[in-house]
């Protein structure tokens, strides 16, 4: 439980760690559900619409107290949501997204394709791999905000008040969470309400499975076959095989 706790970011590190706890006595049998959990076709478009035409400004007010201004705000906002924006097209760990710079670990190829390269250093498997982002619209939005960073190197994300310094995990998760809550109530994806950014992780392994081969899937997220099909794989999703099953009733 510990683990996919992690997973999804709902917890950092293990809070029972040096404590011993009896998971024994009076235990009731557990049946553990495997695979991730996965939005579908529609709900995931239907996410990447809504971000693409949020103004980060909407909704915004100017703080009663503090040191943090209304510009503070919509740069938090806005970085809460081409942080997810990203993810959802690359299938980024949030650790390997907040570490990416434009100048080291971001290249165009001569068709117009955009790659992070998620260099050995910030790869939670120490392995590099070449990711494409995976909507045209959210790499020209990307690209769009390399052009506005000031300073050198500028992290991609970054920090909403200095680009050039890497955005405080605990400031970027509590922004994130209420993002992710705002998409399940705007868009009815109730999923949304509890997962967090690993939900891109399964819901691109599940979209692809079967147009992508499973060794190219897992080398694409940064992990083996056997992590990709127990983690990232809506196995609750039977969609694709009662397609299959009225194809075959129709030869």
């Amino acid at each position: 439980m510990l683990q996919q706790l992690n997973r999804d970011e709902l917890i950092h590190g293990n809070p029972l760690l040096g404590m011993s706890i009896d998971l024994k006595t009076n235990a009731k049998p557990v049946t553990v559900e495997r695979g991730g959990k996965a939005l579908t076709r529609t709900q995931y478009y239907s996410v990447l619409d809504f971000l693409l035409d949020l103004d980060p400004a909407d909704g915004q007010s100017k703080p009663r107290r503090g040191r943090w201004s209304l510009d503070d705000r919509i740069a938090k906002r806005r970085n809460a949501i081409d942080l997810t924006l990203l993810q959802a097209t690359t299938g980024l760990r949030v650790s390997e997204a907040n570490a990416i710079t434009f100048s080291r670990h971001m290249e165009t190829e001569d068709d117009g394709t955009l790659h992070v390269i998620v260099t050995e250093d910030i790869s939670k498997t120490h392995r590099e791999r070449r990711v494409p982002v995976l909507d045209d619209r959210v790499a020209q939005r990307l690209l769009t905000r390399q052009n506005a960073a000031t300073g050198h190197p500028a992290y991609v994300i970054g920090s909403p008040s200095d680009g050039t310094t890497i955005w405080d995990r605990r400031n970027c998760t509590a922004e994130i969470a209420k993002l992710y809550v705002e998409l399940a109530q705007e868009l009815h994806i109730k999923l949304l309400d509890t997962s967090r950014t690993h939900v891109w992780r399964a819901t691109l392994n599940s979209l692809l499975l079967t147009q992508v081969p499973e060794v190219i899937r897992a080398a694409f997220f940064g992990h083996d076959a056997a992590v990709n099909r127990a983690s990232y794989t809506d196995l609750t999703d039977t969609s694709s095989m009662v397609a299959a099953a009225r194809r075959l009733r129709a030869v």
